[in-house]
């Protein structure tokens, strides 16, 4: 079995250890070298002229809902199934969410449901695209031109994919790409944020940089020391995962390429499964999968998934429940119950994502594959 099954990150391999190595020794000791290419090459593959790099999720959020004037009781709409980070940097902004429930075949939010959401105080309408599916980003943006409302995309999977003729990342006043372990292909942590606004780049520099000038633009300036401007965050991915986010967008579309030949290889073994509902594809997009998730049938619920997953666990096969239904969590369940967002509860309950990399090999999936049929039909009998 390799490497790539097991639980846990995706390590580097010797070529790409290599690879940093000679990156590093390239840039002759300048500590934001890795960063800048690393922003650069995000920012060409969604054809916006900014990127800004941060050291996680949930820092590119909330620095990206203060640079939109969303914080202090302004209030957000966004999705019921989105990351958690969403949820968490808008608490810690002072904003409060006003969720909507999601399509159940893309598992999206739609502009229908964001619309009914919307009132005079929304500062921020959110949109996500899950796991890399796209649909609903147009109409979304779209939403919020009419209203005149900010948007932020977040794209946690899905980098490089495409709706109509734009690039996934293109359609929020802000876009935050995650290239973090769970939320996308490049597993080496962060996050970037884009824009074509000057004044919002300036604002997320800030922010990332504990509210001071760029100290890579402060040493010319003002003889390297940096003027605090605002209170901003301590938001600067490390130059070694900086390094490998560089190293592996490098080889970006070759990646793609791989994981799409991994995803079709699950589809070719779990389509005919009476109890899995396989991932969706956008009518009007290509998708670029950063995850395999499946959904199992109704009649299953979140104890029999997780069952299913702990018999994953201990097969040392990595399976997760990759998202949840943010106003049900305990930490921000205050104004809400079951029920409110059956679309996303169902979702969130029966969602297992199973291991996707460019390291599985054939056997791997049929592996994969069969020890989720095994688990299914064990479940299906423990509940008759």
């Amino acid at each position: 079995m390799s490497e790539s099954v097991l639980i846990g990150p995706t390590p580097p391999t010797r070529t790409e250890l290599r690879e940093m190595q000679e990156l590093l020794a390239s840039i002759h000791g300048d500590p934001f070298e890795a960063e800048r290419r690393l922003e650069r090459r995000v920012a060409e593959i969604v054809s916006r002229p900014h990127a800004v790099l941060f050291a996680s999720l949930g820092t590119a959020v909330e620095a990206s809902l203060e640079a939109l004037a969303a914080s202090s009781g302004a209030e957000i709409v966004a999705p019921a199934l989105a990351p958690i980070a969403l949820a968490a940097a808008a608490h810690r902004v002072g904003s409060r969410i006003l969720y909507a429930d999601i399509d159940p075949r893309t598992m999206n939010l739609t502009g229908l449901e964001a619309e009914a959401r919307l009132s005079p105080k929304t500062r921020v309408l959110v949109g996500c695209a899950n796991h890399g599916q796209p649909a609903g980003l147009g109409e979304l943006a779209a939403l919020a031109s009419r209203n005149e409302i900010p948007m932020l995309e977040i794209v946690a999977g899905g980098l490089g994919g495409q709706l109509g003729r734009d690039p996934v990342g293109r359609f929020g006043r802000i876009a935050v790409v995650s290239l973090g372990e769970r939320d996308s292909t490049i597993g080496s942590g962060g996050a970037v944020c884009v824009t074509n606004d000057d004044s919002l780049a300036h604002a997320l520099r800030l922010g990332r940089n504990l509210g001071a000038l760029d100290p890579r633009n402060a040493w010319e300036r003002i003889g390297g020391v940096p003027r605090v401007e605002r209170v901003g965050l301590d938001a600067r991915l490390g130059v070694l995962p900086a390094s490998l986010g560089a190293v592996r967008l490098s080889r970006f579309d070759e990646t793609c390429e791989e994981l799409e030949r991994v995803f079709h290889a699950y589809l070719r073994r779990l389509a005919l499964h009476p109890d899995l509902v396989l991932p969706a594809p956008c009518a009007d997009g290509t998708v670029r999968w950063s995850h395999f998730a499946v959904r199992l049938g109704e009649r299953y619920g979140r104890d029999d998934r997780d069952s299913i997953i702990q018999g994953m666990l201990r097969h040392d096969l990595a399976a997760t429940a990759p998202l949840v239904a943010l106003p049900l969590e305990p930490a921000f369940a205050h104004f809400h119950s079951i029920g409110d967002f059956p679309c996303a509860e169902r979702a969130a309950d029966r969602l297992i994502a199973l291991p996707f990399s460019t390291r599985l090999s054939e056997r791997d999936i049929d592996l994969i594959s069969q020890t989720l049929q095994v688990l299914i039909e064990r479940q299906s009998i423990m509940r008759a």
